[in-house]
Formats: C-alpha cells, sequence, structure tokens
C-alpha cells in the first residue's frame, strides 16, 4: 500500500515522505523513525511518538504512550483511531502536523459492506409482511369515524412536536455557527497581531522569531479548521479548538519586542566553577553598580560550598568577562535564589522593575522570559568563551500558580537557570530555577515575585514596584 505524508508545521515544513508497500510507519524524533522529526527543534514530539499499520486494506494510527499525545483532526486519540484521506495528524496539541494522502484511492472500496450484510440491513429495514386476518382487522377499522379522528390527532401531534424540535435544532445550529463565526474572527485578529510583533522583533532575536512563525502557522491552521467545521466539511472538536485559539490570543496580549528592548542589556550569562567543573547560568542586574541575581544551584555545589571562581558577560557585549563574587544566597529549599556582586566597579544597566507581588501572573496570563537556554552552545557570534553574548527570548504563559512555585507553559533547558520572567508591565514576575524532566523542557518552573521581594529586601528599593 502507498501512502504520502505532508509535513505542514515545525521544523520540516513543507517537506513530503512516501512509503510504498510499507505496513508499519514509525513516527518519532528517533533516529530509526521513519517519519522523523528534528530532535532539536519539534520537542512537542516523544522519540518514539506514534505509529502508521496498514490494516484491512486501510491506515490506522496508534498512539505509542506519547508525552503530549496525538491528535487527528484536532481530537486527542487515547489508542488508535482509522484514517481517511486528508486526516491532519497532530503530534502534540502545538506540535509538528502532518496530513494524510493517497488512503481513498486504495481503501475507498473496502469500506463497502459485504453483499451479506446489505442483504441484513435491506431485510431490517422493511417491516415483516402482516397475515392477511390482521390486514382486514385494520381495514374494518380504518373505516370507523373513531380511528379516522383519532388517526388526525396523531398526525397533528406528530407535526407540532416535528416542528418544535425543527425550531430547536435550528436554533442550536445557529448558536453553533455564531461559535465558528466568533472563532474565526478571532482567529484572524490573533493572526494580524502575531505578524505585528513579527515584523518588530530584532533579528537577532531568531528564538522568538521561530515560535512567532510558529504560532502564526498553528494558529492559522485552527481559523482554516474553524471554516472547514462551519462549512460542514469536517466534524471537530469546537470546545478543543476554542481553548487552543484563545492560548494563542493570550500570548498577543504582551508586547514582547518593548519588554526585550528595555530589559535585554541587564542580563548576563554566568560561568562558575563549582569544584572545578564548569556550570552556566543566567542573571539579571537589579543594582546600578552590579548586584545580580541568579540562582543558588548556579553558584554552589550540592553540598554547599560556593564557586571557586565566578566570570559574568553582559547581554550583548564581547569578550568582556566580569568577575563576581557571592553577596548572599537563600536559605530556603524552595527558594532557589542567590545574590551576587561585580568585582569591576561601574554603572551597570538594571532590568526595568521587579514586582512585589506578582499581581500580574495569574494562571492564563502571558509573560516572556530572557535568558541563556543552552548557554553557548546556541548559536553565537564566536566560540568557546570569546563570544558576543546573545540572549534568547521566550514567550510563555502561567499555566499553574501556587504559594512557592509558578508553572510556566515555556521552553527551558541548561543555561536557562537564574532567568527573569516578565509579566505584560516589562516587571520581574519569577525567577526560573528547573522543570519537569519528562516534559522535555516544556514545564518550567519559577520561584514567584513575593519570594524573589522579600530575598532582595532594599537591596533593589529602586526599582521595586
Amino acid at each position: 500500500m502507498t501512502l504520502e505524508l505532508r509535513i505542514l508545521s515545525g521544523a520540516r515544513a513543507g517537506a513530503v515522505q512516501r512509503f510504498d508497500d510499507k505496513a508499519e510507519i514509525a513516527i518519532g524524533r528517533h533516529a530509526m523513525s521513519d517519519l522523523r522529526f528534528d530532535p532539536q527543534n519539534d520537542l512537542d514530539v516523544s522519540t518514539r511518538h506514534a505509529e502508521l499499520r496498514a490494516l484491512d486494506d486501510g491506515w490506522t494510527v496508534f498512539d505509542q504512550s506519547s508525552t503530549n499525545g496525538t491528535f487527528v483532526n484536532g481530537e486527542r486519540i487515547t489508542d488508535a483511531r482509522r484514517l481517511v484521506d486528508g486526516d491532519i495528524l497532530s503530534f502534540g496539541r502545538n506540535g509538528p502536523r502532518v496530513e494524510v494522502r493517497g488512503i481513498l484511492a486504495e481503501a475507498g472500496a473496502s469500506h463497502a459492506p459485504p453483499p451479506t450484510e446489505l442483504r441484513s440491513a435491506a431485510a431490517a429495514a422493511s417491516p415483516p409482511r402482516k397475515d392477511t386476518g390482521v390486514r382486514v382487522a385494520e381495514a374494518v377499522q380504518a373505516q370507523t369515524k373513531g380511528m379516522k379522528r383519532a388517526f388526525a390527532i396523531t398526525v397533528s401531534a406528530l407535526i407540532v412536536v416535528g416542528a418544535i424540535g425543527l425550531f430547536f435544532w435550528q436554533r442550536q445550529n445557529a448558536a453553533h455557527d455564531q461559535v465558528l463565526l466568533a472563532l474565526i474572527a478571532r482567529g484572524e485578529s490573533t493572526t494580524v497581531a502575531l505578524q505585528k510583533q513579527l515584523a518588530v522583533a530584532a533579528p537577532v532575536d531568531s528564538a522568538l522569531r521561530a515560535q512567532l512563525e510558529q504560532q502564526i502557522e498553528a494558529n492559522k491552521h485552527d481559523v482554516a479548521s474553524a471554516r472547514d467545521i462551519a462549512a460542514g466539511r469536517r466534524t471537530g472538536n469546537v470546545e478543543l479548538l476554542s481553548q487552543q485559539m484563545a492560548r494563542t490570543q493570550a500570548l498577543t496580549q504582551i508586547d514582547n519586542p518593548r519588554i526585550i528592548d528595555a530589559n535585554n542589556p541587564a542580563i548576563a550569562m554566568v560561568v562558575a566553577d563549582l569544584d572545578g567543573k564548569p556550570l552556566a547560568g543566567t542573571a539579571f542586574n537589579v543594582g546600578a553598580g552590579g548586584l545580580l541575581v541568579t540562582n543558588r544551584h548556579v553558584v554552589r555545589t550540592q553540598s554547599g560550598a560556593p564557586a571557586l571562581r565566578i566570570a559574568v558577560i553582559f547581554a550583548n557585549t564581547t569578550n568582556r568577562w566580569l568577575p563576581a563574587h557571592i553577596v548572599r544566597t537563600a536559605e530556603g529549599d524552595d527558594d532557589d535564589l542567590a545574590l551576587i556582586q561585580l568585582d569591576v566597579p561601574g554603572k551597570y544597566p538594571t532590568v526595568a522593575g521587579v514586582s512585589r507581588v506578582g499581581a500580574l501572573a495569574r494562571v492564563g496570563a502571558p509573560l516572556v522570559t530572557i535568558g541563556f537556554p543552552g548557554a553557548n552552545e546556541t548559536p553565537m557570534e564566536g566560540k568557546g568563551l570569546e563570544i558576543t553574548a546573545r540572549t534568547t527570548a521566550t514567550g510563555a504563559m502561567v499555566s499553574k500558580r501556587l504559594e512557592s512555585v509558578i508553572q510556566l507553559d515555556s521552553y527551558s533547558g541548561h543555561g536557562a537557570s537564574g532567568s527573569p520572567v516578565f509579566d505584560a508591565a516589562g516587571n520581574v514576575v519569577g525567577v526560573i530555577y528547573g522543570g519537569a524532566s519528562e516534559s522535555g523542557g516544556r514545564i518550567v518552573y519559577a520561584v514567584p515575585a513575593q519570594k524573589l521581594a522579600a530575598f532582595l529586601g532594599n537591596d533593589a528599593a529602586a526599582i521595586m514596584h
């Protein structure tokens, strides 16, 4: 059997793979996958995510216990789903999408039921023939005046019931259409807003630009799905579609370029020597004299021993590594915070502000993080330590908030520890310190604003809000 898979989004968008005479197609980021996604960029896809199997002259998709799930036309499957030509597979709700082609040409005839089933269906549809006595009795009864009156009343009642049912059905359909029209309008305005953000994003913010481009394509796909559902060309989960589009719209409610421009100069890469092992992280400056916040685990070993040496380089500076020392670290297990002081006197740029309570960091609120996930392993100008430090900006959304932690739907990796999290006003509302390892960097944890404010005390009073 021949199957064609067209990749619509993700790092391999535009690619087409054709499989001839292959009964099983493995999908994932593993090197041995038949349909392999980019192991560095398509992080919503599990190593072994799903399989396509040729069964009964058709194709069926099987989810392989993936982390982020397998979706068919926007609906998550629990185990397996039979496919038809034109189905859209999504590997993770926001992951790469693939269009399935070539099924109907070979499997169309197989959907017709066998002749025995047709005969059974015809027999079931035809009522049993009544015997002569029954038919005579019914004929006599039909001639009576009372039966005619009862028949007329029954027919009238059925007409009324049918009219009421039709009315409610039409009203339900009208409400359904209004929801879809509102989704389409909202999705189109979201696309315009995202395109405006992309137009003003700085060329060096490659990660932000890539994220915006991916969000634009995902939103366009959601709008197209809503149009298809409204036109009756396909079915779909409208509630799930609405949730996806609402999440994307939330990311347009924050002016990322403005926040990045205001705060980027105050972000720094930190490299600490922990018992002879270098560890990279991120820090941000809260004092004009060079007082920076980072994570405790960036500058202290697990046993609590301080780093032998600490060096800092500010964003967009070239080969200007500045020595620093620890001022103090937080004592609480949940408060992974540290203050370090530059040893070279001078006036250094600070972040625009630090929120005392993080009121804008509500669940569902859009945020942005700036730091060095991947440290100097991400694209930089220069090599090794002789680099121009370029930050990575990443959009985020608050997915959970507790007293001791803010959980973000974002991306993080080694080197991001200590990165500041900014709200829509451009103030720091959290400090990234880790994440759920099984999420592939997509579930990120941050120390919340109130704990940061308590830790800083009067040291950053000038920029506290």
